[in-house]
Parts: structure tokens; C-alpha cells; sequence
């Protein structure tokens, strides 16, 4: 079964130029977790590794299905769950008691995506919920898996509700979204029927070198040297902290790093360092790895790169409805090809899912402010960020947008954009 892991369905990137229609797909919020397949006795990670956990972690889980999902730990937490999912000591075994396995798929069983939800729902609660949610009488009884619960999925009512949730997502700490074509089977390779949705870009490289900082890192690691699966070499220098710093990725480790945007020699602009992935096996992901393109690599919009483990929606079933009608997050019935309707019905969805979120005074405000605290964080993140950094302009630089107010340090953008104003200063 651990080979069954390493094909686990695999999404292609959703953009708004991508000419897909989203309307119909079933939304997830893009879990922060560490991917985990269940083969009814153990648990496995995608490089084909078996996470050894408590017999109690997976009490009433289906022992003649597998299942697909992330083992989850809360927000802010994703390099804790890494800790604990790869160490093996029996005297830990009570920090998975703050795990929860969200479940997404059931990758054997030969149904639509709808039926494969309604199954999952028939073994174990939606999380949010504390008893089973099913149409099938009978399941009410099923014993309740006690650290497993079922992503909660919405239909899509159109591509306004699609970037509305979006945005309403990431404004609130959450990484992204998934979308999963209506009426899909389960593929084991990366599929287009599975998509995800971001406003950044994630990506993984493997660790070339570590560099030793100057100021306030002189006696630590400054930053790592990566590599692409196509070649690419750069740096990541900032999103680490001082522990990290004490104790790097080693080189040969495969770390994720995000980035807003590609400049034009392809390289990430001020990628940042999300974690370690003991779960890839750099070799595999190789061989799925399809090169960036300057146009696949431009953001519908941007917005705060603060990373936050995910937020859940709340409500909104799967069923096999009337393609012509949609379901919203309550159940409610709307005619998608209404747009008034549309935009009532995601803004009530909206409304309802962040009524367990502390109110905000507008999402521009909100966003504004945290575009602030990501530039403070980078600049006091950035490698060598005591240092004062000589810059030369060459022909093939372009002016710094910021120009005078241009606060980075980061030798990359140094070497990518002209700053003439600290060239006349010194």
C-alpha cells in the first residue's frame, strides 16, 4: 500500500487567464498540513514513508477502504506537525492527541466525487461537527472515528464567488483553496479534474549549500543555496527563525518556499522559507515537475503573504444536484446562470463562514495592515539585514518600483533592479 501513496492525485495550478470555468467545482480551503494515505492499517506519507502513529490515532477507521488526507495540527503549527509525524518514540505518542486526520477522498472506491464524499460522510462526522452527517439512516449508529473528520467542501456559483472566497480565505490567515471538477473520479497522478487556487506561489527546491550571514547572523546561517528540478539556482535568506537559523536544512534536504512572482530570468522574486518536506522524495518530485512560465506565474491579485495554517469552511454538503442549479454553503438553491442570485448567495456563504472570526473593519484595511507587518518581517528577516549593501546599475536592471523608498536589502533584488538613489548617496 505504501506504493499506492506515492501516486496520490496531484493539482494543477487554477489562475483567471487559465480558461477554466469554476463554476460547478466543489471548493476546499487548501489545507497547511503533511499529506498522509491510510491504507486501513497505517499511515504513509507521498514519498512512501510510514508515519508511525498511536493505535488510538486511528480507532474506527475503515479497515477495506483507503483514505486520502493531511494530518493536521492547527494554526501556525505546520513545522510542529513535521516534528512529530517523523519521529517514531513511543514517549510521544500523546502529542498526536492534538493531530486530526481531514479526510478528502477515498481513492479506491470507483464513484463520482459526490458519492465518494457521501461515503465518507457516512463514516465520520464533517469537521465542525461532533456526529455523523448522512442521508443513510444506518450510519448514524457507525462507531465515530475520534481524530478523523471530513473536509468540508461548497459548490462553486461563479468566478466572483470563486475569488470572493478567495480573498475572504487568505484576509483570514488561510493559504488557498482546492477545486474538484463535479462528477470526477479519484486519478492517481496529477489530474485536472483537482486545482489549486493562490494568490502566491509554493513551490519545493533542494538544499545546495548553506551560507554563514554577516551582522546579526555572523554566527549562524545567513541563507541556503537551492536548486530547481530544471536547474535553477537561488537563495532563500528570509521566513526562518532563529532556531532555524541555529540549525539549518542540511544540504540534500527538500524544503517549500513561496514567492510572489517569477522575474524574467525565471528566478522567484523574495522567496521566502515555508519548511522542511520529509514527505518528497526529491527524485519523484522531479519527475512530475513542469518548469514555471512568466505568464503562468502572475497573480490574479496580491495580497498579504502572512502564512497561517488553514482556516476551514464551514457547512455546504456535496450531492449530484441539477447542473443548472447550485447548492450554497446552507443548503439553499440558486440557479447559477443568475448572477443577482450569485452574489447574494456567496455573500451569505462568506457571511456565515467567518462567524466564528474576530469582526474586521474592511477587508482593504485588513490587508493593508498586514501588507505592512510582511514588509517589516522581511526586512527584519532578510540575510545580512544589518549590513549596508553597495548597488550598481547595469543596463539589463530595471528602476525599483519603490524607488527612493525602496527599504530591501536582499541581494537578489539588489542584482535584479537599479537603485540610483543609494548609488548618489555614496
Amino acid at each position: 500500500m505504501a506504493l499506492d501513496a506515492t501516486k496520490v492525485i496531484l493539482a494543477h495550478s487554477w489562475t483567471e487567464d487559465s480558461g477554466i470555468d469554476p463554476t460547478g467545482y466543489w471548493m476546499a480551503e487548501k489545507l497547511d498540513g503533511v499529506r498522509a494515505y491510510f491504507d486501513g492499517t497505517n499511515f504513509y506519507s507521498r514519498a512512501g514513508n510510514k508515519f508511525y502513529a498511536p493505535p488510538f490515532f486511528s480507532k474506527h477507521l475503515p479497515k477495506d477502504q483507503p483514505l486520502d488526507g493531511e494530518l493536521w495540527l492547527g494554526r501556525g503549527r505546520f513545522q510542529q506537525c513535521i516534528s512529530i509525524v517523523k519521529n517514531q518514540k513511543v514517549d510521544r505518542a500523546d502529542e498526536w492527541k492534538g493531530m486530526t486526520y481531514l479526510v478528502f477522498d477515498a481513492p479506491k472506491l470507483d464513484l463520482t466525487y459526490e458519492k465518494r464524499m457521501d461515503y465518507l460522510k457516512s463514516i465520520m462526522p464533517t469537521f465542525g461537527k461532533d456526529a455523523i452527517q448522512s442521508s443513510d439512516p444506518s450510519a448514524a449508529s457507525n462507531k465515530v472515528p475520534p481524530y478523523a473528520r471530513v473536509v468540508p467542501v461548497q459548490k462553486c456559483l461563479s468566478k466572483t464567488h470563486l475569488l470572493r472566497e478567495l480573498d475572504h480565505v487568505q484576509t483570514h490567515g488561510g493559504e488557498g483553496i482546492m477545486l474538484r471538477a463535479p462528477r470526477s473520479r479519484y486519478e492517481f497522478k496529477r489530474s485536472r479534474t483537482l486545482l489549486k487556487v493562490k494568490t502566491f506561489f509554493d513551490e519545493e527546491a533542494i538544499v545546495v549549500g548553506v551560507v554563514k550571514g554577516s551582522g546579526k547572523n555572523s554566527h549562524r546561517m545567513g541563507h541556503l543555496e537551492v536548486k530547481t528540478p530544471d536547474g535553477r539556482l537561488f537563495s532563500v535568506g528570509s521566513g526562518f527563525t532563529d532556531a532555524q537559523r541555529d540549525k539549518p536544512p542540511k544540504v540534500g534536504i527538500v524544503i517549500t518556499y513561496k514567492f510572489q512572482e517569477l522575474s524574467t530570468r525565471l528566478n522567484p522574486r523574495f522567496p521566502t522559507f515555508i519548511g522542511e518536506r520529509i514527505d518528497i522524495k526529491w527524485a519523484d518530485y522531479c519527475k512530475t515537475y513542469t518548469p514555471p512560465t512568466l505568464k503562468a506565474a502572475t497573480p490574479a491579485k496580491v495580497v498579504s503573504l502572512l502564512k497561517q495554517n488553514s482556516l476551514i469552511f464551514q457547512g455546504g454538503d456535496s450531492d449530484d444536484s441539477d447542473k443548472d442549479k447550485t447548492t450554497n454553503g446552507n443548503g439553499a438553491t440558486t440557479n447559477s446562470d443568475d448572477d443577482d442570485d450569485e452574489d447574494q448567495a456567496s455573500s451569505k456563504s462568506s457571511s456565515n463562514s467567518s462567524a466564528s472570526s474576530p469582526s474586521t473593519a474592511s477587508t482593504t484595511s485588513t490587508l493593508n495592515r498586514k501588507r505592512k507587518l510582511q514588509q517589516k518581517t522581511d526586512k527584519n528577516n532578510n540575510d545580512d539585514s544589518d549590513d549596508d549593501v553597495k548597488t550598481t546599475t547595469t543596463s539589463k536592471q530595471q528602476l525599483c518600483k519603490y524607488g527612493a523608498n525602496c527599504y530591501r536589502r536582499n541581494p537578489d533584488h539588489l542584482k535584479e533592479y537599479s537603485h540610483p538613489h543609494k548609488r548618489a548617496k555614496n
